[in-house]
């Protein structure tokens, strides 16, 4: 009798506990680690565009610790929309999943639009809609999700078909540099090809459609689709393709939509299906000009303070991350394994030969401000992005100008702290500075502040976030006496 109580109580007490489980909502972000539930429906799809991986089927595969370093097709119906930005860089975060219930969703994180052009009236997509999109997969921090700059391909059916279409223009073109071909004729000689075929160097000329993703680090490349016209409906994709005479791209190399480009390598036929300019391509032309007008120097841009009256050097938060000499990466809004007790997670740069170490920073997305962003937290170190310089100056330092950048419509004022000392990573002696303020043409304003060391003997510094908030850094400048 007894263990009959025992069982009935113990078949209670699980039954309250399955049913208190299905009234908990999940986390937008959902984490899929090991010992998560399983997957209900049935994975599908090659990742072409004409069998696209189901959601399930994109799991399966991070899961199993197969993420692409390529781009797939995949198709979904978006569950939740986090944030679509209208602004400086359109994307999106958005989750889609097999059913419209949400079930196992999958993260598209700072995706852009159809035909990777920049969301401009947050419209384009909205909860319900089927979409197929063509992205890398990866995994971070627990979070299946596409590596930022996936591009949508359909909505509902309708848009890009990703060079499937029977082009309205007609082939032409020789492949030489007098007569490129045209894009028409790029796809037509490249679906020719047997999978992974790749044909002999050839020119092909076409015009920029959406926003191409360049990198100007370590890579060094940028990843672009041109059509004949600048059509969106027929394309065709310059997969990681170099700047003029093969060099990589800088800081200030700029590709747009409806540049007109001439481009130098092989066609690949990518898995049989998707046709291509195969990686290590590069340019000819933009626009009939065979050079950038800006080629990448030193500056952050146009909208940043000049820094008159400064003599050092100026270091953007473009040449923090083109000047990387270790192994650690910095990603865009992740701050991926980096810890403030380890050395050997730090992102390491040099610059002007000096050496320079940081933790808990990362390149910013633009939403609260741009440059390079540095966790901020008051109580927490392990949450304190910082940089210094490893290496001493060979002089003491004059000044120092720093230039953070904030949102126009934020209220928020950068709030950081600077360190002083005769050795590396100082973080007791604090120098202040009042900012002055300058609003840019565009989407943010610039805090300059300048440190006065004149009357100090010091080689070293650190810019230090342990207040609340991320901080962005547009550019620093070390002058010395």
């Amino acid at each position: 009798m007894k263990k009959l109580i025992y069982s009935m109580l113990a078949l209670a007490i699980a039954t309250l506990a399955f049913t208190s489980c299905e009234d908990v909502p999940a986390p937008f972000d959902t984490d899929y680690h090991e010992n998560g539930g399983s997957i209900s429906t049935d994975p599908t799809g090659e990742g072409t565009l004409a069998s696209p991986y189901n959601v399930a089927k994109v799991i399966q595969i991070i899961k199993a610790g197969e993420q692409t370093d390529k781009e797939v097709y995949f198709k979904g119906i978006i569950t939740n929309i986090k944030e679509i930005d209208t602004g400086q860089f359109g994307n999106a975060i958005y989750s889609v999943s097999d059913s419209k219930e949400g079930k196992n969703p999958f993260l598209v994180y700072r995706g852009k639009g159809l035909n990777g052009q920049k969301f401009t009236t947050g419209n384009e997509i909205n909860v319900g809609d089927t979409v197929v999109v063509l992205g890398q997969l990866t995994i971070f921090n627990g979070t299946l999700e596409t590596t930022p700059g996936s591009k949508i391909i359909s909505i509902n059916g309708k848009g890009s078909t990703g060079g499937d279409e029977t082009p309205s223009i007609a082939p032409a073109g020789e492949g030489t540099k007098e007569s490129p071909y045209n894009v028409a004729k790029a796809l037509e000689l490249t679906k020719a090809l047997p999978k992974d075929g790749k044909s002999d160097n050839v020119y092909v000329e076409g015009t920029i459609v959406g926003t191409p993703n360049i990198d100007t680090g370590s890579f060094g490349n940028a990843t672009y689709d041109i059509s004949d016209g600048g059509s969106s409906t027929v394309t065709f994709k310059i997969f990681r393709g170099y700047a003029f005479n093969g060099e990589k791209f800088k800081a200030g190399d700029k590709l747009k939509a409806g540049d007109k480009v001439v481009v130098y390598g092989k066609l690949l036929n990518y898995f049989g299906n998707t046709p291509e300019m195969a990686q290590g391509n590069k340019l000819v032309s933009v626009n009939g000009k065979t050079k950038f007008e800006n080629t990448g120097g030193e500056s952050g841009g146009d909208d940043t303070p000049s820094g008159e009256g400064a003599t050092g050097k100026e270091m953007t938060f473009q040449l923090i991350k083109s000047g990387a000499i270790g192994s650690i990466t910095l990603d865009t809004n992740k701050y991926g394994d980096q810890n403030v007790s380890n050395e050997s997670t730090w992102y390491t740069w040099k610059f002007n030969n000096i050496t320079y170490k940081g933790a808990r920073i990362c390149l910013g997305d633009g939403t609260w401000g741009e440059g390079l962003q540095m966790q901020g937290n008051a109580s927490d170190k392990s949450k304190q992005g910082f940089f210094f310089n490893a290496d001493a100056f060979s002089k003491d330092i004059k000044n120092v100008m720093v230039v953070m950048s904030v949102k126009k419509t934020s209220s928020y004022a950068p709030n950081y702290s600077f360190y002083v000392g005769d050795s590396a990573h100082p973080t007791t002696t604090s120098i202040n500075a009042k900012p002055t303020v300058k609003e840019g043409e565009g989407e943010y304003k610039y805090y300059t502040y300048t440190f006065d060391l004149s009357s100090g003997s010091y080689k070293y510094f650190t810019l230090a976030n342990d207040k609340v908030g991320a901080a962005y850094l547009m550019k620093i400048i070390v002058t010395l006496k």
